[in-house]
C-alpha cells in the first residue's frame, strides 16, 4: 500500500509541475500576444532591432562584428610576422623567370632587416622554400592589412566602421624585379643536410 501511495504522489508531483509549466507558457504567450497588438510595443521592438542592426555596422567601439573584423585583421598580422622568419628563403628556383622571378620586398618583418630578396635557386614547394609569386601574393596582403591598421594612427583606428564602402587606402608597396640572375656556386650549408644549395647571384 506504502509503494502505491509513494508511486502516486509522484504522479501527482509530476502532473503538478506540468501544470505549472503550462500556466507560466500561458502566461508567457498572453503577454506576447497583448505586446503584438499594442502597436507602440511593437514600434519600440522594431527600432531596438534596428537601433541594434545598426550598431553592428555604424560603431566601432560598440559593435561586436566590428571588434571581430579589427581582431581577425589583427590577427593576421601578427601571424605573419611570426611567421615570416621562417619564409628567410624564396625565390623562383633553378628557372629565374618563373614563379614570380627574383624581386625585392622592402618593409617587411623579418630578423634584424626589413627586406628580403626571393632569390633562391632551390625549388620552391613542398619541402622547398616559398616561391617568389606566393611570397608576393601574401607580402601585398600584408601591407594592405597593416596599412588599413596604421592608417590614422594607431589601435585600428584607419580601418572605417563596417558600413562604409566609401574610404580609400591609397599606398605604394616598394620593391624591384630583376632578370638576368645566374646561379651562384653550388654551397653546402649547416642546415642542408649534406646536400648542397644553389643561390641565385
Amino acid at each position: 500500500q506504502m509503494v502505491k501511495n509513494t508511486k502516486g504522489i509522484q504522479q501527482l508531483s509530476e502532473n503538478y509541475e506540468k501544470l505549472n509549466n503550462f500556466l507560466n507558457n500561458y502566461n508567457t504567450l498572453n503577454t506576447l500576444v497583448k505586446l503584438s497588438s499594442d502597436p507602440s510595443a511593437v514600434n519600440d521592438a522594431r527600432d531596438n532591432l534596428g537601433s541594434s542592426a545598426k550598431n553592428l555596422l555604424d560603431v566601432k567601439t560598440n559593435s561586436p562584428a566590428y571588434q571581430a573584423v579589427l581582431l581577425a585583421l589583427n590577427a593576421a598580422v601578427g601571424l605573419w610576422q611570426v611567421t615570416s622568419y621562417a619564409f628567410t628563403a624564396c625565390g623562383p628556383g633553378s628557372n629565374e623567370s618563373a614563379n614570380g622571378g627574383i624581386q625585392t620586398f622592402n618593409n617587411v618583418p623579418g630578423q634584424n632587416t626589413t627586406t628580403i630578396t626571393c632569390n633562391s635557386y632551390y625549388e620552391p614547394g613542398h619541402g622547398g622554400p616559398i616561391s617568389t609569386e606566393n611570397y608576393a601574393i601574401i607580402n601585398k596582403a600584408y601591407q594592405i592589412i597593416q596599412k588599413a591598421l596604421t592608417a590614422n594612427g594607431s589601435n585600428g583606428e584607419g580601418i572605417p566602421v563596417l558600413s562604409d564602402t566609401t574610404t580609400k587606402l591609397d599606398f605604394t608597396i616598394n620593391g624591384d624585379k630583376r632578370t638576368g640572375g645566374n646561379p651562384n656556386t653550388k654551397e653546402k650549408f649547416s642546415w642542408s643536410h649534406g646536400q648542397y644549395i644553389h643561390t641565385h647571384g
